[in-house]
């Protein structure tokens, strides 16, 4: 489960409802540490940055991922098509977002396939790569090359980790996009787990592919959810001790639930 944070004063708790955001979001997840590790000059957030530029790397290449993503972005061009038909829409506020869509859908359809050559093809990457397996694999005896980049200059470090970046570009663009107009289709509708449990059905008709659970940054508790498109199980659990078996709590649970449907 991917959490995130909006605001100062709640907790978000997104579930996927199928393979396709569950990869979508982890790639979310990898970017988004890719940008914290370039933001920084120490050798420590260069590192996290590789480990996330090699993870997406991995990911990529086990699935075909761009694939997926246009998949979804004609889906979503389609079904956004069909509201400017209706006359309670707002056209002027609808066209932009059909714009951007089908922008990067098209970039996509026209860039070459594969993992991009500046990170393929780069053996100082691909050194790294195969050690990062092993538990302490990448650490200064190991990797001295890696060690004496990693102490050099910041700026020619953030210089290069840009550039590997950006080769990833339209994924992260494309990733961000269909993830931002999923979270803008949901209805907050509040909800109450009773003795900490809630079960709903979801509209069959509805394509829904991925549930939000906001709470209270302040409660002492977390959702465990389990789903499918058609039905949904959530659980609220507290953790009494650090280091033991979480239960679930005994008392009612107000929370918002957000349904994600495009």
């Amino acid at each position: 489960m991917d959490t995130t944070s909006s605001g100062t004063d709640l907790m978000i708790y997104e579930y996927p409802l199928n393979e396709r955001m569950r990869t979508f979001l982890r790639l979310e997840f990898l970017f988004k540490n890719l940008r914290f590790g370039r933001s920084g000059d120490s050798p420590w957030h260069t590192r996290a940055a590789v480990d996330a530029l090699l993870d997406i790397t991995a990911l990529l290449t086990r699935s075909d991922v761009r694939s997926e993503l246009q998949k979804e972005l004609e889906r979503i061009l389609a079904s956004l098509e069909k509201l400017q038909a209706r006359p309670e829409v707002d056209e002027r506020r609808l066209e932009p977002v059909l714009a951007e869509c089908r922008d990067v859908a098209t970039e996509l359809r026209e860039a070459p396939t594969g993992i991009p050559a500046i990170v393929r093809n780069n053996e100082f990457l691909t050194s790294i790569e195969q050690r990062a397996g092993v538990p302490g694999g990448t650490c200064a005896f190991d990797l001295p090359g890696y060690h004496l980049w990693l102490e050099s200059d910041s700026a020619h470090r953030r210089d290069l980790l840009e550039q590997w970046h950006g080769a990833f570009r339209l994924m992260d663009q494309g990733t961000a996009l269909v993830l931002r107009l999923l979270r803008e289709s949901a209805d907050p509708v509040d909800e109450v787990a009773d003795g900490g449990s809630f079960q709903a059905s979801l509209d069959r008709a509805t394509p829904y592919q991925m549930l939000r659970v906001r709470l209270p940054r302040s409660t002492q508790c977390y959702p465990e959810v389990s789903g499918s498109r058609h039905f949904c199980n959530i659980r609220f659990l507290e953790q009494p001790v650090q280091g033991e078996r979480p239960q679930q709590v005994n008392d009612d649970v107000s929370f918002i639930l957000e349904r994600c449907a495009i």
